[in-house]
């Protein structure tokens, strides 16, 4: 049944198997059973993968509700043991957060949950709500405003933005000015996805901090718009552009030569960094060990 549910999320055979951590063999064998069983093909091979039958539609609620029941009462009743899991988690995080949080994560579970796997996802922000929703997500961590229905959240720390520009900078030396911050080329991360476009809705840390400088009529030039936050330190390192970004890639950045931090010359808002389920695994053992291994390694007064 788990392969059947996979297979109407992902209308791929090789896509369910990664979905659920089985070889394509054991998928073709686990469907060739649920045909033999239902007496009816269920899944039909088109050009863009696998299409269900009129039958596999009408029985696949059932099915999923059926799975989440079962699901919720084994999970339920049995003690989670972390060093006998080997379940897949899969966490939806920007590639800053890859850069913060996966190292010491990973570290931490090698001790304690060494069978334990991860699978980070990144989504625009606008699909995290479903992601979560759906079963697609165990977590999601982040700044993230927008995810308010059947969540909850558990608030990591508060950060705020700083400014970083290279050592050879041609005119910010030691400090940062207004003028000098308005009168700088820019580069700006812009998440996939986010609606900046009238900074109506909140939807990253980019958003948030274009919102502000807007209300305090604050412009300057963005040269560059780039979707992740992997590239830009290099980027800054070799020309003139400056970056303004969350003050905690601090904790990365800090081993990179040639780059200085200034804070902004102007009152900037904080925001809270914050790990996010879905109501569904509120209640997950697993679920529940993860969220706790995650907030004793990152909450901050």
């Amino acid at each position: 049944m788990q392969v059947f549910d996979a297979l109407m999320h992902e209308n791929n055979l090789t896509r369910a198997g990664f979905r659920l951590g089985l070889s394509q063999p054991a998928m073709s064998h686990a469907l060739a059973k649920l045909r033999k069983l239902t007496g009816n093909p269920l899944f039909v091979r088109v050009p863009s993968g696998m299409e269900p039958t009129d039958f596999a539609l009408r029985i696949a609620p059932s099915v999923k509700e059926g799975l989440k029941l079962l699901i919720g009462a084994v999970e339920g009743d049995a003690p989670f043991n972390p060093l006998r899991c080997d379940r897949t988690f899969q966490i939806l995080m920007s590639d800053i957060g890859e850069l913060v949080y996966l190292p010491r994560l990973l570290n931490r579970l090698v001790q304690v949950a060494p069978n334990l796997d991860l699978r980070v996802i990144q989504l625009p922000r606008e699909a995290y709500q479903d992601a979560l929703a759906r079963g697609e997500a165990d977590l999601a961590i982040g700044f993230l405003p927008a995810l308010k229905t059947g969540v909850y959240l558990q608030r990591l720390f508060t950060d705020t933005h700083i400014c970083l520009v290279r050592s050879g900078h041609p005119s910010i030396k030691k400090g940062l000015s207004l003028s000098q911050f308005c009168s700088a080329s820019h580069v700006l991360i812009e998440p996939p996805g986010s609606r900046l476009s009238g900074h109506s809705v909140q939807t990253s840390t980019t958003s948030l901090l274009e919102r502000h400088l807007s209300t305090l009529g604050i412009t300057r030039r963005v040269v560059l718009r780039v979707p992740h936050f992997t590239v830009v330190p290099a980027i800054v390192q070799q020309t003139d552009l400056i970056a303004t970004l969350p003050s905690y890639v601090l904790s990365y950045t800090r081993n990179l030569p040639n780059l200085k931090a200034f804070k902004l010359p102007f009152a900037v808002p904080s925001y809270d960094i914050k790990q996010f389920w879905h109501e569904r695994k509120h209640k997950d053992p697993a679920n529940r060990w993860l969220r706790a291994v995650v907030s004793e390694l990152f909450t901050k007064n």
